[in-house]
């Protein structure tokens, strides 16, 4: 059963012609608060939440459950649900066969990333939509992302009939896959205060540079993605490294000029696209994040302090402003996303263009000095719009700035939002907030809204609330704890608010008491399937590793517990055989033990 599970969509066993049916059932999704799972509220497919009844259900009827995953910017998402989740014949073998669950992986990122480890393991690589499907004792037996819908209704017949004459066999080679494939080895975690810190921080930037494109920019050679917890590792090297290679410097302002010039980054609205489909920053995937915003307004303003004069004090200003302007919640904070699709479905429709729809709203003076910009060196025929402002925008300021207020006309915030607000993320573009207003008193307005926004949205008695106004729909994570906690502390420090560091000094001793079983960081206080022991190091990821940020605060809040302040320094003295190999993504960690090195 190790080759089904691990490498096999095609199965063996055909359909048996007298399957059980299930009791009748409905979708559970209609007018679900996550903008996502409502979008498949009217699926003909039974969607059920993320709850235990789905394992009871499943045991009760011996059926497998899928699990499909998400996320409302997601183009891929939106073709599989057009192609497959609403069409009937796929939702008669969902409906028949398996205990068929929607997940938003914004409202519970704990188990997307454990299915995206586990379809990582049997597929080679993962991304979304994520499509898993469980044992009714909640063991993942065989997962891919897209399929187009006759390849998904051939996975779910054959799927079926498998698991119904083998299920014992199924379910024992999926227990033994999670036991023996899914745990880290306690033997790759130890102690070894005697490692100097030096030595991992040159691992760290000698594998960063191994991977880096000091061509194009960024890291890799297929699709670019900002990775900016690496590249922030690398400017803090930087600022703080004498006789550092020039290289490395010369690497990360690279990027940076790539991914402000190129078409990471929306030349007429503002704000980065999430990533580009290809290497050279020129096909971006069109969902904007606001995550990735924050983030890279923050990376920005740090690279700022190093190089004033570049000009990225200007990039920064630009994605506040879009966040501000595109993202901005109604009853204050940001929602989460713009979509990459618009409500007919054209992926970037917003973003891209014609000849003819710049012709409605240029002179032609105007278009003859667009093609002279080259605009129109393209063959096709819709263009992205070449850089108008900023550091490398050519031609004249005065004309450029009179035809970008022409062009934003158009109306490009005009995708559809999801409007969720979300603990950790608003708490990321609250640090880059701060961070502005170190630089420029006229974001100090905006960042005291945001903590009392905060502070009122998502924190009740010294405990958090994911997902503002539906308390009972995401558990709050150790990502939450630990961005709020960080973002917290450093509002207060920045703005001498007391309040705001007595919360995150809260927050702080309770994740600790949440979080951290047997020395192990979990993400989750709760969870329905069997899960890996925890993390002995966390690695950079999308984010900064949350134990990175919780160390960040508990190493130097006053007023910590004390048993907490020691099992923080004790923390620092980790590692795995993970970091050792694969310092790139433990650079966060890494330069905190410099940091604290003596």
């Amino acid at each position: 059963m190790r080759l089904f599970l691990a490498s096999k969509l095609t199965l063996l066993a055909i359909l048996v012609s007298c399957a059980v049916l299930p009791a009748a059932a409905t979708n559970q999704l209609s007018g679900h608060p996550s903008p996502y799972l409502a979008l498949h509220g009217d699926d003909p497919v039974e969607w059920r939440n993320w709850e235990e009844e789905v394992f009871s259900d499943a045991r009760a009827d011996n059926r497998l459950v899928f699990v499909s995953i998400g996320y409302f910017s997601c183009h891929w998402c939106h073709v599989m649900q057009r192609e497959s989740y609403r069409d009937d014949a796929v939702a008669t073998l969902l409906n028949r066969g398996y205990v068929a669950v929607k997940v938003d992986r914004e409202l519970d990122p704990d188990l997307d990333q454990r299915l995206i480890d586990f379809v990582e393991k049997v597929r080679g690589a993962a991304g979304w939509p994520l499509n898993v499907f469980l044992t009714p004792d909640g063991y993942p037996v065989t997962g891919f992302t897209y399929l187009p819908r006759e390849s998904f209704i051939e996975v779910l017949r054959e799927l079926e009939g498998e698991w119904r004459q083998n299920h014992e066999k199924i379910a024992a080679a999926a227990k033994e896959f999670f036991a023996t494939q899914m745990q880290e080895p306690e033997s790759q975690a130890f102690i070894a205060p005697d490692i100097p810190a030096t030595n991992l921080q040159q691992a760290f930037v000698a594998q960063a540079m191994l991977a880096a494109d000091e061509l194009q920019g960024g890291f890799g050679n297929t699709s670019k993605f900002p990775n900016v917890p690496q590249l922030d590792a690398l400017l803090e090297v930087i600022g703080g490294t004498a006789g550092l290679d020039r290289d490395v410097a010369d690497f990360v302002q690279l990027t940076l000029q790539a991914m402000a010039l190129r078409n990471l980054h929306d030349h007429v609205n503002n704000g980065f696209y999430r990533y580009t489909t290809d290497p050279d920053w020129q096909t971006p995937h069109f969902e904007k994040m606001l995550y990735d915003n924050a983030q890279l307004a923050r990376l920005y303003l740090k690279a700022h302090q190093i190089w004033p004069q570049q000009g990225y004090a200007g990039v920064a200003a630009r994605t506040l402003e879009f966040v501000e302007t595109s993202l901005k919640h109604p009853d204050g904070g940001y929602m989460s996303s713009l979509s990459a699709v618009d409500v007919h479905n054209r992926e970037g429709a917003a973003y891209l263009w014609t000849r003819d729809q710049l012709a409605q709203l240029l002179t032609a003076a105007e278009l003859d000095y667009m093609a002279e910009l080259g605009q129109f060196d393209s063959p096709a025929s819709e263009f992205l719009i070449v850089p108008l402002d900023g550091p490398g925008a050519a031609g004249n300021p005065q004309r450029n700035a009179a035809i970008l207020g022409k062009l934003r006309a158009r109306g490009g915030a005009s995708m559809p939002a999801d409007d969720k607000r979300l603990a950790g993320w608003n708490a990321m573009m609250l640090d880059a907030l701060v961070a502005a207003a170190d630089i420029d008193r006229r974001y100090d307005a905006r960042a005291r809204a945001l903590y009392q926004n905060m502070r009122q949205n998502f924190y009740r008695d010294g405990r958090l609330i994911r997902f503002a106004g539906n308390a009972d729909v995401a558990d709050a994570a150790l990502e939450d704890y630990a961005q709020v906690a960080y973002a917290f502390y450093r509002y207060g420090l920045r703005f001498e608010q007391e309040s705001a560091i007595e919360i995150a000094r809260r927050l702080t001793q309770s994740a600790h008491e949440l979080f951290l079983r047997q020395g192990r960081w979990q993400q989750k206080t709760r969870n329905l399937i069997p899960i890996a022991r925890g993390k002995w190091i966390m690695p950079d990821l999308v984010f900064t590793a949350p134990m990175t940020l919780w160390l960040r605060v508990a190493l130097d809040i006053p007023g910590l517990d004390r048993k907490i302040r020691d099992s923080a320094i004790q923390m620092l003295q980790r590692v795995t055989r993970d970091m050792l190999d694969a310092p790139y993504f433990y650079g966060s960690f890494i330069l905190l033990r410099i940091e604290h090195a003596g």
